[in-house]
């Protein structure tokens, strides 16, 4: 756990990390598109006018960093006083739409005001990129590490910390949203009287991909930093509870161990006892600590109990929730287990090795002699039954038996599975992670094909809003990642799960597209320099229309299955653009419009006249040239036009065929024709020869007679 979240950290921070040293030789760089310009200040600065801002690129305020995002000096253009900064957000990380939206303009005591927030060119990024503009907190941080501790009287935390943040999370919570930064080290002083704190970003990033460890509850720590998840409101107070402590002892508790060593001491004595074992709390803040760090959410403090320590009222009082401790232990490569929760844990960081006494029943009877917990041994024992079902695929089947053999005993944690960690609300940015730094979807697309996250839900007990909601949302993932064709795969459940995740096709990943209106406008900069033998639809942009444009597009989608039926494969294409045109425009995209008409000739075939393609094909470069793919779209669409030719189409057939079915009995049937000419011939003539021998006849009769 310790190196992942580690190599989490520095993969996306080797190129910020390095901006620093060489900002100061960026010194003649282009202005990014739809920015102001870029250019020397006096004394040699530079600047970059963002939207409403103008942002100082060399001048970095590190004090404001949040994790791999960089800050720097900023003015708001459209204020003179209040000073302000600007959060460069980290590309390859996706940012938290939803919180803002909620926070951007809008004041909330205890939250840093979130100005704005703008999609800019960053120079050196070389790309665009989200940029967060915040107000400057006028106080400093509140804890810097390696710094002295700015004082703050124990018997004034409750007004000065915990009424502030509690306004924050409660403004939050009456919305369904979670906050996920709240730490010691992201607290800011609101007033140079140090008098309030205020709590800093939490937009920037995944949900808890900044924590230390040590913030998160004993399920979520068991994750990845990138697929920690949302969570819920419980996740927030536990943050605030270890907050609190972390300022009544001076710094971050625990901070001297390694990540698997905080795991290890919480799971084994419980976050509380974790916490005070070897710091000395405050007398007066070891009640709302205790209750706050409680590791049973429902036994958890809320805002009841701590309105109650406020004002000086007693509080439910929290008992012992240490986890139950197995007689004898559990070993797992030469480390014994003493509780399901770190036996769970032991054997996500032992793989290989845990398959053997799995298999062999021996956590099953340390269930049920050890902890007797009988429920659990009888959920292994089943888990075990549908290993021997198993068919050709062996190495999957042991793979699925570890990771439910995780959930029995883990219930509440992360999914787990040879080295993937994520809750189940942290898939999402979990994939997004991995596919955008180098590990590619195999890990998700294994654990939903697997169906592990239905196992998952099946084990979670009573009923919550959140677990329904989540299963809801998952209901579609197994059968996109199933699918091959375009419009689904892994591509179809990252736009879905992840809303501000930015399109990742080659074409347009570097404009950082987010919103569905922003598509087209980056496809009509990419059409200058793309080449003509490619479509402007690829895997992800298929995608990113299902998952972002309200109308159903999946009859393009299943058109687009068939790569090899060119007619309907390219109508496809440009029917799911002409539908984002005329659904969000822009009315004029010539450079698209001019790739796209290069590209009609199998649309064109679906007309059978050669004088109505004829007429297509003249017409395609006029519309082209007005830069409506509405058009476009309609002219090889025109549903009477093509009604028409299909009708005058059958009728030609039909004339055909009759003309080529008698032109073919004349042909096949000429030697008995001949034969029955003759015949007849031969009767007339007979007919003839008999009638005129009558006739004869007769006329020498009646001369005789008269």
């Amino acid at each position: 756990m310790a190196q992942e979240a580690e190599k989490q950290k520095q993969d996306v921070s080797e190129g910020a990390d390095a901006q620093s040293a060489t900002e100061k030789e960026q010194s003649s760089d282009n202005p990014g598109p739809g920015l102001g310009g870029e250019g020397p200040l006096p004394g040699g600065g530079r600047s970059i006018e963002v939207g409403n801002f103008r942002v100082f690129s060399d001048l970095r305020l590190p004090e404001y960093d949040m994790g791999n995002c960089k800050a720097y000096a900023a003015d708001n253009l459209r204020r003179e006083e209040g000073g302000a900064f600007a959060l460069v957000t980290d590309p390859t990380v996706p940012t938290r739409y939803d919180l803002m939206r909620f926070l951007a303009g809008v004041h909330i005591g205890g939250q840093v005001d979130l100005l704005d927030h703008e999609i800019a060119h960053w120079p050196l990024f070389d790309r665009k990129t989200m940029v967060l503009f915040y107000e400057k907190p006028v106080g400093g941080r509140v804890l810097v590490p390696g710094e002295k501790q700015r004082k703050i009287d124990e018997h004034d935390f409750a007004r000065v910390v915990v009424e502030p943040l509690m306004n924050v999370l409660q403004a939050m919570a009456d919305k369904g949203l979670t906050h996920r930064n709240i730490r010691a080290d992201n607290l800011f002083f609101g007033d140079p009287l140090s008098e309030k704190v205020v709590v800093g970003d939490c937009c920037s990033a995944p949900a808890g991909y900044n924590q230390p460890l040590v913030y998160e509850t004993i399920s979520r720590m068991t994750a990845d930093p990138a697929g920690r998840g949302l969570g819920t409101l419980l996740d927030d107070l536990y943050a605030l509870g270890m907050t609190i402590a972390a300022l009544g002892i001076g710094h971050t508790p625990l901070e001297k161990l390694r990540e698997q060593d905080i795991i290890d001491v919480k799971l084994s004595k419980g976050s509380f006892q974790a916490v005070v074992m070897n710091e000395k709390l405050p007398l007066v803040l070891i009640e709302p600590v205790r209750g706050l760090l409680c590791d049973d959410p429902e036994e958890r403090w809320g805002f009841a109990e701590l309105h109650a320590w406020i004002d000086g009222r007693r509080a439910k009082p929290v008992q012992s929730n240490t986890e139950r401790r197995a007689a004898r232990s559990q070993n797992i490569s030469g480390k014994d287990y003493y509780t399901a929760r770190s036996l769970a844990q032991g054997i996500s960081k032992n793989w290989v090795n845990s398959l053997v006494p799995l298999r062999d029943g021996s956590v099953e009877i340390w269930l049920r002699r050890g902890l007797a917990d009988n429920e659990r041994a009888k959920h292994m024992s089943e888990a075990l039954r549908q290993l021997q079902w198993a068919g050709a695929d062996k190495r999957a089947a042991e793979d699925i038996l570890i990771a439910k053999s995780i959930i029995i005993l883990d219930p509440t944690g992360a999914i787990r599975m040879k080295g993937f960690a994520a809750m189940v609300d942290g898939l999402g940015s979990m994939l997004s992670y991995d596919v955008q730094h180098g590990r590619g979807p195999q890990r998700f697309a294994d654990i939903v094909v697997r169906d592990i996250p239905s196992f998952w839900f099946g084990r979670q007990v009573g009923y919550s809003p959140e677990i329904q909601k989540l299963q809801q949302a998952y209901k579609n993932l197994r059968y996109y990642v199933q699918q091959q064709s375009a419009g689904y795969g892994y591509e179809r459940c990252l736009y879905a799960m992840v809303r501000n995740q930015h399109c990742l096709s080659p074409m347009i990943e570097k404009d950082y597209v987010v919103d569905i209106t922003q598509l087209l406008p980056a496809l009509e900069k990419a059409a200058e320099s793309m080449s003509d033998d490619g479509w402007p639809v690829d895997r992800h942009i298929a995608a990113f229309i299902a998952a972002r444009l309200e109308d159903d597009v999946e009859a393009q989608l299943l058109a687009l299955q068939n790569p090899a039926d060119e007619v309907e494969y390219s109508r496809a294409v440009i029917s799911m653009l002409a539908l984002v045109q005329w659904r969000h425009g822009p009315d004029n995209l010539q450079n698209l419009s001019h790739w796209v008409a290069r590209l009609m000739e199998p649309a064109v075939k679906v007309f059978h006249s050669k004088a109505r393609r004829e007429r297509v094909e003249h017409e395609i470069p006029k519309l082209a040239k007005r830069g409506n793919l509405v058009e476009l779209y309609n002219l090889i669409n025109d549903e009477q036009e093509r009604r028409k030719d299909q009708t005058e189409f059958i009728t030609a057939v039909e004339e055909y065929s009759e003309a080529e079915s008698e032109v073919f009995d004349l042909e096949s049937s000429g030697p008995a024709r001949l034969e029955m000419a003759e015949k007849v011939g031969q009767q007339a003539a007979a007919f003839a020869a008999t009638m005129i021998a009558l006739l004869t006849v007769s006329a020498l009769f009646l001369m005789h007679m008269w």
